[in-house]
């Protein structure tokens, strides 16, 4: 007898698996650490700004030049953009995930650079910002304090200078952003009564701001070719202004008797912040706020303690009365989630390791096992580090339910051995050697089939393909390393650990082998009957596939399940055209309520914008931050959210939108769905306005319909003013001069830069605020005509009130409305599309398009993947099996006998109210191939007898009862380490349930009912193949009998 190696090589073999157990503790030591692998698609944003400008404007002169440059990048899912009232310009290009982000940059960098000759000269002078969307947000800073003389523009500018460059420097960090900034400027607030009189325009400003604030080079003395000179040096003059004092002092008009006017007699001057758009805060009190987000594939856990590190050095140096505060820190949810994962990991093993001691009936026999799973899966660390991948929830799921897989194997040798030992009374090492001779090409085959049921999934596109390959690759590298483990390590310590059995088992034993005989002879009988009534099990077999098929249509779908993440966005909307004073005044009373509610803990304030919107100083976003999930009195985070919404939508002066945060960060601006509407074709805007409205009249209706709302800006109040531009043209006045003059009085008007702390702030002219507050104050601005006349503007046109658009979007280049929202209580996001979709085909005409965007593109367009992974996942088992044991009916019966499972997975999450999601149908996956590896033990004995010649009815019932028992144990050991996932609560646990929940009862089914239809299918496939053999044998020539062999009987 052929010795095997790795029983005569003990060290070899305990130095291969001690090779393994510390390759994977340094993975596991190096692993980054993140809630999600990187599964967003690249997105890159342009920003651009065009002061003054009304929305219709900045569409027709910044957002279509661009959008046509931009149109047709290589990789580019969809692009957005966005146009304001307030001259803001903002589109996002969405790429696919396979595209590489820092190539789509510079694709749309250099396609930028193309649409700026047909750009207004203003909007390339503020610079287009061209950047790569970092969507993990990290942490949330807040710098703050008490003391009045640190009011929010100091705390703004102190923040910007001495803490957010630090932080920038850091490792991992992505994007540090000053949310509401008010950044440091010189405002120059002109009285345009004054410069009328002194016969001065606007114009004249800022040409002296240009001429008198400028940096330019004076030369120098003695620069070569020079002789007779032993020096040079550089002349220096004085270049741009850096105080208030120096800009007061620019003259404006020089006199020949020597008067002069100078810039402080006509404008008042001051540094202060740049824009008053927007307001930020915390719990009710001023505060610069900072989102930092992380960079992608950066480890999340050690780029949060950088930055905590970095704060605390950063804090020392602040003045007497300024602290800060991290009140958003999303490593606490991640530390969280994975803690509770680890947790769920090690009852998972315990209850394992129970079931094994229960069924090897032995310490020494189970030690081997608990040796050998804990190598399998730290190894697996070490392939994931290799691969790429991070510690995030599917990979360690992933590991969690490999527990049961991995076990098998350790549990199939030491079974094996076992039996022979004590059936022929021989030592351990001898039957150890005995049972390797046949059980390694069995344990390698197990281990391919397992492989040929994850790896071809892993290959699916898009973000679908990237969850599956985290969780399938996982489990398929921990499927390898125990059959490594179990060639290797589990023969050497069963030569070395066990013995022989002597004497009476203990009680409990005894029950247990009781209740497993009295099992078998049941499952005996009920197999005898189900073949004595084919056509039942027929029947059965087709409602179960039936039932399947029902369950698969009318279960309730989405992308991901919710998750309580700990904090959840409020937005209010007051009338468009409200003032930032009054919407600070509601967003005020909301905060003072969301303060006093028992589960809150933080409210981050941001007045004055909108993630809908954008910036808006009619909507005001609060993000409510709860206190950790143990001092929490509300069970479910939906109760809080149901009671604010309840609370605040009271308000009469504001609707209320209540947000959940986006369940993956980055795909989408929340939770929910969002749909796009489009004007296609020859629709035009006030279409889409009205279909929208149509839109949310019947979705108000619907109850799988919650929270509706939408970007849409159509009605704000506007002041149309028309230009007489004959007149003008007869006083000879530029058209563009008009406009300038309105801009720069009423708007601001950037003119060039200046120098102060080691950086450079912005110069901008704007009528004092006293100017630009009524329609009668067009009266007081002036332009000059070509003879030097001062002309009124309120001379050369006629002015109206009117309304017209706030913001204005596009989608693919048509103009668009983004309508977001939540499922309605008891419903899925699936059902809520549905139900809007199903409105838009009835009520909405063709000319309206329908395009969904964030999350719910995703949900669409991958969510028909189910039936085809499946697919997948059966042909590459029925092919696998084909070619190792040579036959087309074993693997037949294996494949007719895996869909009652999905009877059992099915009713499952419908018993527990779950939906059919990624997690769920990533479940599915892992039943086949665990059913299937049942399956294959019996009908892979079942036809070794009939190879011998067994009829297939006796053989089918011989390998159902001798299978019987390690079926059901290891079966079981793999539920038992499911139950944690299908009881789990906290942070993280929906996903948990979601992907335990469907395998736990698919398995409950099989190892009750499916098995019984294993040797069903093994018997009738047998007659079927049995029949045509024959047949086939007879219309064959008599001398090729001899060939194939006589028929069996």
């Amino acid at each position: 007898m052929r010795r095997n190696f790795f029983l005569v090589h003990p060290v070899f073999s305990i130095v291969v698996s001690i090779v393994i157990f510390i390759v994977g503790l340094i993975g596991l030591v190096m692993l980054p650490v993140d809630q999600y692998p990187q599964i967003v698609p690249p997105v890159v944003k342009i920003t651009a700004s065009y002061p003054g400008a009304d929305a219709m404007t900045v569409t027709q002169a910044v957002a279509t030049p661009i959008e046509q440059e931009l149109n047709g990048t290589p990789g580019m899912i969809y692009m957005s953009s966005s146009s304001s009232n307030s001259g803001g310009f903002s589109a996002l290009v969405t790429f696919d995930i396979d595209v590489d982000p820092e190539l789509a940059a510079v694709d749309i960098q250099n396609r930028i650079k193309k649409a700026e000759a047909r750009l207004p000269a203003e909007v390339v002078q503020n610079g287009i910002s061209v950047s790569k969307e970092t969507a993990s947000r990290l942490l949330t800073i807040t710098v703050m304090s008490d003391d009045p003389k640190f009011d929010e523009v100091y705390l703004s500018n102190y923040t910007t200078l001495n803490v957010i460059d630090p932080i920038r420097r850091i490792p991992g960090v992505g994007s540090v952003s000053n949310v509401g900034s008010r950044y440091y400027a010189m405002q120059i607030w002109v009285e345009p009564d004054k410069l009328a009189n002194l016969g001065l325009t606007v114009k004249d400003v800022q040409n002296a701001l240009k001429d008198q604030n400028r940096e330019s080079a004076a030369g120098t003395l003695g620069q070569a070719p020079m002789t007779d000179i032993d020096v040079t040096m550089p002349i220096i003059a004085r270049g741009r202004l850096s105080t208030v004092e120096d800009f007061e002092d620019i003259v404006l008009r020089a006199g020949n008797d020597g008067s002069m006017i100078r810039l402080r007699d006509v404008a008042r001057i001051s540094l202060e912040a740049s824009s008053y758009a927007t307001e930020s805060g915390i719990n009710g009190g001023n505060a610069a706020v900072i989102n930092i987000n992380m960079l992608p594939g950066s480890n999340a856990m050690e780029v949060a303690e950088a930055v905590k590190r970095e704060m605390e050095t950063i804090a020392r140096n602040f003045p007497e009365g300024i602290t800060y505060e991290i009140p958003f820190d999303m490593t606490t949810y991640i530390e969280q989630s994975i803690h509770h994962v680890y947790r769920t990991f090690f009852e998972a093993l315990l209850l394992v390791i129970a079931v094994v001691f229960l069924s090897l009936q032995n310490w020494r026999a189970t030690l081997i096992p608990v040796i050998a799973v804990p190598i399998s899966l730290v190894g697996t660390f070490g392939v994931m580090l290799i691969f790429g991948f991070s510690l995030n929830m599917l990979t360690l799921l992933g590991l969690i339910l490999a527990i049961g897989i991995v076990v098998d194997d350790a549990i199939v040798v030491v079974e094996n051995v076992d039996r022979i030992m004590n059936a022929e009374k021989i030592p351990a090492a001898e039957a150890t050697a005995k049972a390797m001779k046949n059980l390694g090409s069995a344990l390698i085959a197990m281990s391919l089939v397992l492989c040929a049921v994850f790896v071809p999934v892993s290959f699916l596109p898009g973000i679908t393909g990237q969850l599956y390959r985290q969780f399938t690759v996982t489990i398929a590298v921990s499927v390898v390393i125990s059959t490594v483990v179990a060639l290797t390590l589990s023969p050497v310590m069963c030569a070395k650990l066990l013995r022989p059995s002597h004497g009476r088992k203990a009680k409990i034993f005894r029950r247990i082998n009781l209740w497993l005989w009295r099992g078998n002879r049941f499952y005996g009988r009920a197999i005898a009957r189900t073949l004595s009534h084919p056509k039942r099990m027929y029947a059965a077999f087709g409602l179960a596939l039936v039932f399947i098929y029902v369950m698969n249509a009318l279960m309730p779908r989405s992308f991901m399940s919710q998750d309580d993440q700990g904090y959840f966005s409020v937005e209010l909307e007051l009338p468009e055209g409200a003032t930032i004073e009054r919407t600070r005044e509601v967003t005020e009373r909301a905060m003072a309520y969301l303060l006093a509610d028992p589960d809150v803990e933080y409210v981050l304030n941001v007045t004055g914008s909108s993630p809908r919107v954008g910036s808006n100083q009619a909507h005001s976003q609060l993000t409510v931050i709860l206190k950790p999930w143990g001092e929490r009195k509300s069970d479910d985070i939906a109760e809080v959210r149901a009671r604010v919404h309840d609370a605040l939508a009271e308000y009469p002066e504001c609707k209320v939108y209540v947000f959940t945060p986006s369940i993956i960060p980055g795909l989408g601006s929340s939770g929910g769905f969002e749909m796009v509407l489009e004007a296609r074709a020859d629709a035009s805007y006030a279409d889409l306005q009205h279909a929208v409205d149509t839109l949310r009249h019947y979705a108000s209706k619907s109850r799988a319909i919650a929270d509706l709302s939408t970007s849409m800006q159509a009605d704000i109040p506007q002041l149309y003013f028309d230009v007489d531009r004959d007149r003008a043209k007869m006083l000879g006045i530029p058209v563009s001069d008009i406009f300038s003059t309105m801009k720069a009085f009423t708007g601001s008007i950037y003119v060039n830069d200046f120098n102060m702390f080691n950086r450079i702030y912005r110069v901008y002219i704007q009528a004092d605020a006293p100017y630009r507050a009524r329609r009668e104050n067009i009266d007081l601005f002036f332009v000059k005509s070509a003879d030097g006349t001062m002309v009124p503007v309120s001379s050369l046109g006629t002015s109206s009130y009117t309304t017209g658009p706030g913001t204005i979007g596009r989608f693919n280049m048509f103009s668009s409305a983004t309508v977001s929202g939540e499922a309605g209580r008891g419903y899925s996001t699936g059902e809520a599309m549905d139900a809007l979709e199903e409105i838009v085909r009835e009520h909405l005409p063709p000319n309206i398009g329908v395009e969904w965007s964030g999350l719910s593109y995703q949900q669409k367009h991958e969510s028909g993947n189910t039936g085809l992974v499946l697919g997948l996942v059966f042909l590459f088992v029925f092919l696998f099996l084909a070619a190792l044991y040579e036959s087309w009916s074993v693997p037949l019966a294996v494949i007719l006998s895996l869909p009652i499972a999905g009877v059992g997975a099915y009713l499952g999450i419908w018993i527990c109210g779950l939906e059919n999601n990624i997690y769920f149908q990533i479940g599915l996956v892992m039943l086949v191939g665990l059913v299937a590896k049942n399956a294959i033990l019996i009908v892979e004995f079942a036809k070794e007898e009939t190879d011998r010649g067994v009829d297939a009815v006796r053989a089918a019932l011989k390998a159902a009862r001798l299978r019987f028992r390690p079926i059901v144990m290891t079966s079981l050991a793999f539920m038992l380490g499911l139950v944690p996932l299908v009881i789990a609560s906290g942070p993280g646990s929906g996903a948990r349930r979601d992907i335990g929940t469907g395998v736990f009862f698919g398995m409950g089914v099989a190892i009750t009912v499916g098995i019984v239809f294993v040797p069903f299918f093994f018997v009738a496939v047998n007659r079927l193949f049995g029949r045509r053999r024959p047949q086939l044998q007879k219309a064959l020539p008599a001398d090729d009998t001899a060939t194939t062999g006589a028929a069996p009987k």
